[in-house]
């Protein structure tokens, strides 16, 4: 395939237990994560699954943005196709033998090209620019691909809560860009390889009360802008 491979996967954890409320079914329920595999991240992303060998059930399932979980009901012992599909990546398909105790599926998905999306787990003080101590491991995962692919350009997108003034949201989350650029840029990333955009609260993940879920909304993200 024509195009640049980052060294970006992402993983696909399958843990299966019997479904409750079904004494004696062979039902199994089929729970799951999509994750970045460098970044360690959680993805969005459309799961299609289809019984083999002759399709009779196909259905079509999405992770959650925010956790990058998922979760439905398959039959035991029986065969399935599945298709993890997500903006901007290579689509992956793999058959699965479901089974009560069946191993984790790892499936690794590399960008196709521009468009793709980092969920970056970076932590700042609260109401504030500062990035704190624990998240530059994670800064410099994105410095070392950056790195190994000089040609990669990307855009630093800020998002706060949508709770609050809406202005004062706003100039936080362009701070926030800002303060991830300095450090690529301080390890010396060109300036012009980053672009930022900051859209406040304006592009929440959940509109939930819970900290869990603001906690989720406030987030820097990287959108692959070049890829070669």
């Amino acid at each position: 395939m024509k195009g640049l491979f980052f060294k970006l996967s992402f993983v696909l954890l399958f843990c299966c237990q019997l479904a409750y409320g079904q004494p004696g079914s062979n039902w199994i329920s089929l729970d799951g994560k999509v994750i970045n595999e460098a970044l360690e991240s959680p993805i969005e992303a459309k799961i299609t699954l289809e019984s083999l060998p002759y399709g009779g059930d196909i259905r079509v399932f999405h992770s959650k943005k925010e956790t990058g979980d998922f979760s439905f009901k398959v039959k035991e012992n029986n065969d399935y196709k599945v298709k993890v599909e997500s903006e901007g990546y290579i689509t992956i398909e793999e058959e699965i033998a479901v089974k009560e105790d069946m191993d984790q599926l790892v499936f690794s998905l590399m960008p196709s090209g521009a468009g793709a999306i980092l969920r970056l787990d970076i932590n700042f003080k609260q109401s504030k620019a500062e990035i704190l101590e624990n998240s530059y491991g994670e800064l410099d995962k994105l410095l070392n691909m950056m790195k190994e692919y000089p040609n990669m350009e990307i855009q630093l997108e800020g998002h706060t809560d949508f709770r609050g003034s809406a202005s004062a949201n706003m100039r936080l989350s362009e701070k926030r860009v800002n303060a991830v650029k300095s450090y690529l840029t301080s390890k010396n990333v060109s300036s012009d390889r980053i672009k930022t955009k900051a859209f406040g609260g304006t592009q929440p993940l959940s509109r939930e009360s819970t900290e869990e879920a603001k906690l989720n909304n406030r987030r820097v993200e990287a959108r692959i802008l070049k890829a070669e």
